[in-house]
């Protein structure tokens, strides 16, 4: 698997906010909040009001996506 190259701020969070996430898949907060569970196959972490994403369930909705388009088998989130 490929691992996308973070800025140094970002390579030590756990999580990372909405906005975050939206910037390393490449597409704008909205469409990332379309694709959130239960909407959407990927799962968030919330914490209170927050909503925030993991590095590692992110880079393998990646790969699933990526199976999808080559045929192979699909992984749960």
């Amino acid at each position: 698997m490929t691992r996308v190259s973070l800025p140094e701020s970002t390579r030590t969070k756990l999580l990372l906010r909405d906005r975050e996430a939206a910037e390393l898949l490449g597409i704008s907060p909205r469409k990332l909040w379309e694709l959130t569970s239960p909407r959407g196959p990927i799962k968030c972490v919330r914490i209170g009001r927050s909503v925030r994403y993991s590095l590692a369930t992110l880079e393998r909705w990646i790969a699933d996506q990526e199976a999808l388009t080559s045929g192979d088998a699909i992984r749960p989130l």
